[in-house]
Formats: C-alpha cells, structure tokens, sequence
C-alpha cells in the first residue's frame, strides 16, 4: 500500500503517518522547508500551496509516480477565521478553496488513487460559528463534495484538538474582544464573567458542546477532547477498508454518515457563498 501525504508535518498529519505505518504503508509526504518528515519513506520539499504550480511540482516527482498511490490524505487549509459565520463573504472563500480544496481535487483526478482523505471539524457545533468564520463554508464543501462522490473523496471529521491552528483561531477571536465591545457582546459578557483565559473559555466551552451535543454517538464510553492517537484511529479506519464518505472521530467517539448533518439557518442560508464551480471539477 502506498500513501501520498500532503502537509504531513501537521498534528493530524503525524497521525496520518502513524496510522499508515501500523498498516504498513510506504508513505510519501510533501513541506514546505527543506527537512525530510519523521516517519516518512520520501518527502517531497519546497511544497508552497500559495504557489499555483505546486500540484505540478508534487506530481513531477519521480518516486511519487514511480507506482500507483492508493491513499491520498490532504491536511491543508487555511481560511478567513476569528469572527462569526454571518460575517463571511463570497470573496473571503474563493481563496480558501483555491488553498484547501482544489489541490486535492487536482490529485485526486490525477494519481487515481482508491480514495482521497481531507480533514473536516463538527461545523454545526454553537462555539464554532462564532469563530471559524468563512472556513467553516470551505469545510462544509470538502463534506459535500465527498457525499457527492463517496467512490472517490471521503472526510474524516475531526473534534477539536490542541494544535496551532486551532490556538491561532483562538488569539485572533480574543484580540478583536479586547479591540471591538461590541464583537459577540453576549459570548465576551460570558467569557469576562468565567474568569479564564480566552483560549482556555474556548476549549472548555466547545468540549462541553462536543459532549452534550453528541453523547448519542457515545456507547456509553465517557467523553475526552480528541487525542491524535484517536485521529490515528479515524484513519485507520480509512486504511482498514471503511467507504463511508465522512468518518467522525470524536475522543474515544467513532461514528460514520452517509449524508449532510442538519446545519444552523446561519450557515444554511449563507450557503450559496460557495461556487457551484467547485462541486463540477471531478
């Protein structure tokens, strides 16, 4: 089996390589420096998404197209975050397609492979849209598109974990609280009142939201925030042979679907902002 990995250096791309080496994979993966990747048989340097030719650049690799590639897991994305939902525009979107989705499009059309992996998070939860802005429409087109073709796209979606991303989200929201009064007066009231940190009122906040919101996918087994060995898990699941199109890791939680979840009139009525274009490219 072999495993193409772009952006492998992230938290979930190192559960990405943990999970194909315990399926005994040969696994390729892409960065942007000039280091090689822990865990990885070959990496792929100078990989900048920013740069139109950078799926050329992957594909002209000889090792890569050495041999059929039977996994393709794209960890990428990057998008307008810190503010609501409601604030998104179609203009803030086109550019987080063109960063997290297309490429993986392009591959996927590209290196045939059995099936292509992105990363999705629980969109729907309340602490989310008030913060992950107009990413929250690029995720949203990664689930839809891999419910459209469940033959080639699949999602693992992902409860919140600790990572940089997810602690630049947070710095960004807490900065225009301390800079606007009126961004999210009843949210910033709330946090005030809590006494924590901003980071800390987010991530004990959006727990509590995983677990009450979702207990029904429990089987009776408690609730913790997602571990990248759960990640791993998801993904294993992957590699084990699972078609579901989405996959739900959530903690010690793993469930799949088959179809969109029920969203918030806020993302429903907003989602237009994404081009129809985009659904059209496999």
């Amino acid at each position: 089996m072999r495993v193409f990995i772009v952006g492998a250096g992230a938290v979930s791309g190192g559960a990405a390589i943990a999970a194909a080496k315990a399926a005994g994979a040969e696994i390729i993966t892409t960065t942007s420096r000039s280091e090689d990747i822990s865990g990885a048989d070959h990496t792929i340097h100078g990989i900048d998404l920013e740069n139109a030719g950078a799926v050329d650049k992957m594909l002209a690799d000889e090792k890569l197209r050495a041999k059929p590639v039977d996994y393709v897991i794209y960890i990428p994305a990057r998008g307008s975050v810190g503010m609501d939902v409601t604030e998104s525009t179609a203009e803030m979107i086109m550019p987080s397609l063109e960063y997290s989705v297309i490429p993986y499009l392009k591959l996927s059309k590209a290196l045939k492979p059995k099936k292509t992996i992105a990363l999705s998070g629980f969109m729907a939860l309340p602490t989310l849209t008030r913060i992950y802005g107009a990413m929250t429409f690029t995720k949203i087109a990664m689930e839809e598109l891999a419910i459209r073709n469940p033959d080639k796209l699949q999602i693992i979606r992902i409860g919140m974990f600790l990572s940089n991303s997810v602690r630049g989200i947070a710095i960004l929201a807490q900065r225009r609280f301390n800079k606007e009064p009126g961004f999210q007066p009843e949210w910033r009231a709330e946090w005030k009142a809590s006494g924590k940190k901003f980071p800390q009122f987010f991530y004990d906040m959006n727990y509590q939201n995983e677990e009450n919101i979702y207990k029904a996918h429990s089987n009776g087994v408690p609730f913790r925030p997602t571990l990248p060995e759960d990640i791993s898990k998801g993904f294993g699941m992957v590699f084990a042979g699972e078609q579901a199109p989405i996959i739900n890791v959530l903690g010690p939680w793993l469930w799949t679907e088959n179809k969109m979840p029920e969203l918030p009139r806020e993302i429903t009525s907003r989602a237009h902002l994404i081009p129809e274009s985009i659904y059209k490219m496999l």
